[in-house]
């Protein structure tokens, strides 16, 4: 799940391999030898409720233009800590292919180490075919019912000022889902945002309540920093996680479900 960049140096253009480049901007100036760029909000379907996901032939169409056949080890970075990356991490599990991996430190380790870097645009295809897998995800329907049960821990990876409803950030209402635990999302970065330690991670987790053998739910706005969350709880073992992809985008805006102030 996670690979540094030494590795990647060596494997970057193996026949098997895909590097993808998920940073905003950058990639034209220069990106790792032989990646393919990725724009973030192409994962992400806000007009297609309730699950929010990209339909299997929009996900087949992006894989295919990306070179990701049923066979690639995917490889994708950013410079935010792994921030964007996760969400492709995610939507790739949901859809089926699990052997994705992060770079560890992604662009900002690459840099600083002086890593070979190119403005090629490499000429791909490949055939895909997107199997989801519904165990990876959450609607609004099942984060209610989560919270009539009480016993999935729901996790909100966004800031203290969204939780606390006076960051709005163009959401109608401010606030928290109740009985969910927070846990920011960068809690889990080193400063030269590389991953903590497994051990570190596993405390992170333990000293908000959420233990191994929890039912998870992640969400924060628009399915970014849920998915860092998730990619941290998987990386140490976690495997009852899923992800409400509607975020607080759909939950914010809807005047019918419950919120925490």
């Amino acid at each position: 799940m996670l690979v540094d960049t030494a590795w990647l140096a060596v494997h970057a253009s193996d026949a098997d391999v895909r590097v993808v480049d998920m940073r905003p901007t950058g990639y034209a100036a220069g990106h790792v030898p032989g990646a393919v760029h990725l724009a973030n909000s192409a994962i992400r379907d806000s007009k297609s409720p309730p699950t929010f996901v990209p339909s299997v032939a929009a996900v087949e169409a992006l894989m295919a233009r990306l070179g990701i056949s049923n066979r690639t080890r995917v490889i994708a970075y950013d410079e935010r800590g792994g921030l964007y990356a996760a969400r492709l991490w995610w939507i790739l599990q949901y859809y089926g292919h699990s052997n994705v991996a992060l770079l560890d430190g992604g662009w900002t380790r690459w840099a600083a180490e002086g890593r070979p870097t190119s403005t090629d645009v490499p000429s791909v295809s490949a055939t895909f075919t997107a199997r989801p897998n519904p165990k990876w995800l959450a609607t609004a329907d099942d984060v209610l019912a989560a919270i009539k049960g009480g016993r999935t821990k729901i996790i909100d990876a966004r800031t203290a000022g969204e939780i606390e409803g006076r960051d709005l950030r163009n959401i109608k209402r401010g606030g928290a889902i109740p009985s969910s635990i927070p846990v920011y999302w960068e809690d889990g970065l080193n400063p030269d945002r590389t991953f903590k330690p497994a051990g570190e991670l596993r405390a992170l987790f333990a000293s908000r309540g959420i233990r191994p053998a929890d039912d998870v739910i992640a969400y924060c706005q628009v399915g970014m920093r849920a998915s860092h969350d998730l990619f941290m709880l998987h990386l140490i073992g976690y495997d009852r996680l899923r992800q409400y992809y509607g975020a607080w985008e759909e939950w914010g805006n809807r005047d019918d479900l419950p919120i925490r102030r």
